[in-house]
């Protein structure tokens, strides 16, 4: 068993504890993550999470919505939250708290149920991110999870690890493309890895470079290798100062 199985397996727990199941909650009007990236160079999804897989940080109390607020002022230009309970102690309510900052809003977490994005579609974002290294090894159908989020008028982000889940990927219709630094099974992260890849790999979809990336030259790496944009969280909530970081990382200092 390797570390991505105990993600699988807690992810499991979590669905059958009954977290996700929400009421009917108020309609949202959808904002398009993919379309605000193509609008721009480059972008930032800035993250709430308030643990680091890694645990170099843990806060128990975030507020998300003045995160969200102090993101977005600072350039960042979607939000992406991280509602894994156990693990990463997240919570279904900073997705909705993430929407005041008006930017588009990706919920993230270790999909392997429909109930989890229903629960998406109704906490209030707009994008789900899917992993298709989980897919894979559960044995799950990418285009019926792609499906049913589009169904339920949410965009997706499907995150992949290496050059084959790469292009099988840009193959879906997924609006996004993700590539993972930090390898799921043992957490080693390695952006010259994902650069790599991005130099490689060629698609019509947007493609958001995630994991590991602690500067702006890191971040100019990464999108000279052909990011569309970077999905930052660790970095930012281990700055000194936030703001400066987020500006730092888009190359505005």
């Amino acid at each position: 068993m390797d570390i991505l199985d105990r993600f699988i397996g807690q992810a499991r727990i979590n669905v059958d504890s009954g977290y996700y199941d929400l009421g009917r909650q108020t309609s949202y009007r959808r904002l398009s993550l993919r379309k605000s990236l193509e609008s721009r160079d480059f972008s930032l999804i800035a993250e709430i999470k308030h643990r680091s897989p890694v645990g170099e940080y843990s806060f128990i109390d975030i507020d998300a919505k003045k995160a969200s607020l102090d993101f977005r002022d600072a350039g960042a230009d979607a939000i992406s939250v991280v509602v894994e309970p156990a693990i990463f102690r997240g919570t279904l309510a900073n997705v909705a708290a993430a929407r005041s900052a008006g930017i588009p809003v990706l919920f993230k977490d270790f999909v392997i149920s429909r109930l989890q994005i229903v629960s998406a579609e109704r906490s209030g974002a707009d994008a789900v991110l899917l992993i298709a290294r989980v897919f894979d090894r559960l044995e799950i159908s990418p285009k019926v999870m792609i499906d049913y989020c589009h169904s339920l008028g949410l965009e997706v982000l499907l995150e992949c690890y290496d050059e084959g889940e790469m292009e099988r990927a840009a193959q879906t219709d997924a609006d996004l493309l993700g590539i993972n630094s930090r390898d799921l099974r043992t957490l080693k992260v390695d952006i010259g890895r994902a650069a790599g890849i991005l130099k490689r790999v060629k698609s019509e979809k947007p493609i958001v470079s995630e994991s590991g990336i602690r500067t702006g030259n890191d971040a100019m790496l990464l999108r000279q290798s052909g990011a569309k944009g970077i999905l930052v969280g660790t970095a930012i909530w281990t700055a000194q100062d936030m703001r400066a970081k987020i500006m730092e990382l888009k190359g505005l200092r």
